[in-house]
């Protein structure tokens, strides 16, 4: 069956491939994205080129996830035009990295406001029409860094744990609702991410950590070790994972799911444990009925 979908950052990355094979398998994809007359305008436009020239539904929309006027904006165009929407994927963001004392305390709330913040606003934005309807469907994109943590990322890291942790909490809290909400963990893929890696501002924090100054250096040969020959992933296996959960059942969709190949054993393990702990600290709380 056919289905309204909403994706943010599909300029680029896992947001593009997604709305590309939903709107391929006959699906009304809105796919969101900022400066669609600016920077994106090349990206913007390509995709508008695909979606007629293969007849998809799929619409572009502007939206900037760190404002507020601009995602409920973009949400009211979406909803009038759709009238509801079935799923939303909160797959945009991006990455601080480097010596966490070189990030301006600028930069790390827009890193938070971008990853954690902006998918809270399209959540409240698209929540009281799902709720009255009594259905739909949240996907937020994590990472495997929602249970690792690497060095010279940790305002992304320090994100995605945020991200995790609220989106917990609202799986809780919407069970009740009939909305439902699972949490996909990418591990490292090929994609346009990489280059969009963002430095600290005050490099001359940097001087006194000796070897590790040039952290920067550091993640892009481990990036390069774990994204380039045959060791790595296909950048398909994330939206081939979004596909399978769109087109599930209701009811039958994980509230967490892990795609990577690098560390599956032991990320598996600890989101294993969290679930327990979970289930046995709100089953001791009465509130056992929410798991």
């Amino acid at each position: 069956m056919s289905q309204k979908i909403l994706i943010t950052g599909t300029n680029s990355g896992f947001g593009r491939l997604t709305a590309l094979a939903l709107a391929r398998r006959g699906h009304t994809v809105f796919g969101t994205m900022r400066d669609i007359s600016g920077r994106n305008r090349a990206a913007a436009d390509e995709l508008r080129t695909l979606a007629e020239k293969e007849g998809l539904k799929l619409h572009v929309v502007q939206m900037d996830l760190d404002n507020d006027a601009s995602v409920e904006s973009a949400l009211q165009d979406v909803l009038g035009r759709s009238e509801y929407l079935d799923v939303v994927v909160n797959n945009a963001g991006y990455s601080a990295l480097g010596l966490e004392e070189t990030l301006t305390p600028a930069q790390l709330l827009e890193q938070l406001n971008v990853n954690v913040v902006g998918p809270h606003r399209v959540m409240r934005a698209v929540l009281p029409s799902m709720r009255a309807r009594g259905k739909g469907y949240f996907i937020q994109i994590s990472s495997m860094v929602g249970r690792l943590v690497f060095p010279f990322m940790g305002a992304y890291v320090a994100s995605k744990l945020a991200l995790e942790g609220l989106s917990d909490a609202y799986r809780y809290e919407l069970k009740p609702t009939g909305v439902e909400l699972t949490v996909l963990q990418p591990g490292p893929h090929p994609t346009e991410f990489r280059s969009r890696l963002t430095p600290g501002k005050d490099q001359d924090r940097a001087a006194g950590y000796g070897p590790l100054a040039n952290g920067l250096e550091f993640m892009e040969k481990a990036f390069e070790s774990m994204l380039t020959g045959p060791a790595a992933q296909d950048a398909n296996a994330v939206p081939e994972a979004l596909v399978k959960l769109i087109e599930s059942p209701a009811g039958t969709r994980p509230g967490r799911l892990l795609v990577d190949k690098y560390n599956p054993e032991g990320i598996t393990a600890l989101n294993k444990a969290h679930d327990e702990v979970q289930k046995g600290l709100l089953t001791a709380m009465g509130m056992g009925n929410l798991v």
